[in-house]
């Protein structure tokens, strides 16, 4: 994993303690109304990741970090045990609950990023995910059942914040103005193409038409 950066999220009380392996939505179960899940993630460089989920409901918060120079915080819902998580910076968790863990991946928004997999077990407070601000900065922990805890602190988490806000906000007029653009299109059924030929009449000039293949612009 790796973003040096992260945004400001206040998540109370979550963790997951988790070892490698795959999450199937086929066999989810139903999460618990409340709940917290712990686990050390193993990546292929060989560190260790921390990792909490907090289910509140069908709100879940999540944190990962490496607790030197990584970490990465998600936030959606879940439905019927199953969660689709995403990062301010575009990294994603995908996970389901087969009724003791949590079993998904972790894909980091980077070149040729490979999955991370994990199975994440309910704990018991005081385990959890911790956070505190002061000014911009923001520090979050994963505190694990052992009492031992992992976490990093981010000077600029609340600028972060802003200016991904802004970002996200003017994606959303982008996607509006584009939306508007699609309503009105003049659009009108397609000429009589002859199979075999594949000769058409486009605004009174006779046109071949082509194969589409993969790549192609349309």
């Amino acid at each position: 994993m790796r973003h040096k950066r992260l945004t400001v999220f206040a998540a109370a009380g979550a963790v997951i303690a988790a070892t490698a392996l795959g999450a199937s939505s086929a066999t989810a179960l139903a999460m618990p109304q409340s709940g917290t899940f712990v686990a050390d993630m193993a990546e292929p460089d060989g560190n260790t990741m921390a990792l909490g989920i907090a289910v509140e409901g069908e709100m879940v918060t999540a944190y990962a970090t490496d607790g030197t120079s990584d970490e990465a915080v998600f936030m959606g819902t879940q439905s019927n045990g199953t969660m689709t998580l995403n990062s301010p910076y575009q990294d994603q968790l995908t996970a389901s609950f087969d009724g003791s863990n949590v079993n998904g991946t972790i894909t980091m928004n980077e070149p040729n990023a490979q999955p991370h997999n994990f199975s994440a077990s309910l704990v018991s407070a005081p385990a959890g995910i911790y956070t505190a601000a002061a000014g911009d900065s923001r520090t979050t922990w994963v505190v694990k059942p052992n009492q031992t805890m992992v976490g990093m602190m981010m000077p600029n988490s609340k600028r972060d914040r802003e200016v991904i806000d802004q970002i996200n906000a003017e994606q959303q007029e982008f996607k509006d103005k584009v939306r508007q653009m699609r309503l009105e299109r003049q659009m009108q059924p397609a000429p009589q193409m002859t199979y075999g030929t594949w000769q058409t009449t486009m605004n009174g000039t006779t046109m071949t038409a082509v194969p589409v293949t993969g790549g192609m612009t349309l």
